[in-house]
């Protein structure tokens, strides 16, 4: 997980006069430090791994992409003073997933793309109240409507958030603990475009990234 943490420096010049004489000499005093958020702690549950196991080739579509199933994981967000945050993914297979905006499964031994999968959260809970989604595509300049996930994406090129109130667009509020149901569907593509011949192991892997607002 990846913390962003704001900097605040401030710098002041102090000079020493003597009237009625002119200005004799004057020197620079610069203050500097950093006022943190919260720290905050991120876990995911089974060590964030979404484990589909073994699939049959013989069970999956030739001409349309297959889903393979559905793993919950729970991430927990948990801080030592109330924090305003949000989450983007990354995909860290690179350019492998089928479907455009979704998080690739890696590609077989001939280079062809293997699926994709989605990444979103089902029900969240920030400081044991309900907490209702709502995402920025613009860094965090605006922010769409809350609501109820069900699911709601983890976005590749924007920002998730939760709020404590459903109907708003001020982006999320700052809490001290979050717990979230991750959903994780993995779709096979076609097997018409792919080389089945022997075991093709899939290789999905994407960064939670936390970030303070």
């Amino acid at each position: 997980m990846k913390f962003t943490t704001p900097l605040l420096a401030l710098a002041i010049t102090c000079s020493a006069a003597f009237a009625p004489n002119a200005l004799a000499q004057s020197t620079e005093l610069t203050i500097v430090g950093k006022i943190l958020p919260g720290a905050c702690n991120v876990a995911l549950s089974n060590e964030g791994v979404a484990n589909f196991g073994d699939i049959r080739s013989s069970s999956l579509e030739e001409d349309t992409s297959t889903m393979i199933g559905s793993k919950d994981l729970t991430m927990t967000v948990t801080c030592d003073s109330a924090v305003r945050f949000a989450m983007q993914g990354v995909d860290n297979t690179g350019d492998t997933s089928f479907v455009t905006n979704r998080y690739g499964l890696g590609r077989t031994a001939d280079d062809e793309k293997i699926g994709s999968a989605t990444i979103g959260f089902t029900a969240v809970t920030v400081d044991d109240a309900s907490g209702f989604a709502t995402t920025s595509y613009n860094q965090g300049e605006t922010w769409s409507d809350s609501v109820v996930p069900g699911p709601a994406p983890i976005p590749r090129d924007g920002m998730i958030g939760f709020a404590t109130t459903q109907g708003v667009t001020t982006g999320p509020d700052a809490v001290k603990s979050m717990t979230g149901t991750i959903e994780v569907k993995a779709y096979i593509a076609p097997t018409s475009g792919m080389t089945l011949t022997g075991e093709v192991p899939i290789r999905g892997n994407a960064t939670i990234n936390v970030m303070y607002l």
